[in-house]
């Protein structure tokens, strides 16, 4: 029975993903989020907002950090922020999703995405 040879190729990564936006948040901004008072109904109201302005968010528990979080992108592939992703967290979803409307709103505001992308070098030149 012939036996089946292990691919060469390496796994296909997904060609439209860009990054992840790294946001710093300083200890005058944690606090900041924390004295936010936000209610389901508040998260209820941004998700209908965030969809309707173009957002897919996602909501997972982050088993490594111990916490929820929520990433969300851009849906339409003309969007010049297509393919970068901005992720928060939080001890529980509506805690995530508030950090994620405080870094969104507060921090990066009218700036698109794709200022905020920085470039990340995969390897540690040596030249």
């Amino acid at each position: 029975m012939p036996v089946k040879k292990p691919s060469k190729k390496p796994p296909s990564a997904n060609p439209d993903f860009r990054g992840f936006i790294n946001i710093n948040l300083t200890d005058e901004d944690k606090s900041s989020i924390k004295s936010i008072t936000y209610e389901p109904s508040d998260a209820f109201m941004d998700l209908d907002r965030l969809s309707d302005d173009g957002f897919k968010l996602t909501f997972s528990y982050d088993d490594y950090n111990r916490c929820y979080q929520v990433i969300a992108a851009r849906k339409d592939r003309d969007n010049p922020d297509y393919g970068i992703m901005l992720a928060a967290r939080g001890s529980t979803a509506l805690k995530a999703l508030r950090q994620w409307m405080y870094i969104q709103d507060r921090l990066i505001g009218e700036s698109t995405w794709t200022d905020m992308l920085s470039p990340v070098n995969r390897y540690d030149l040596d030249d």
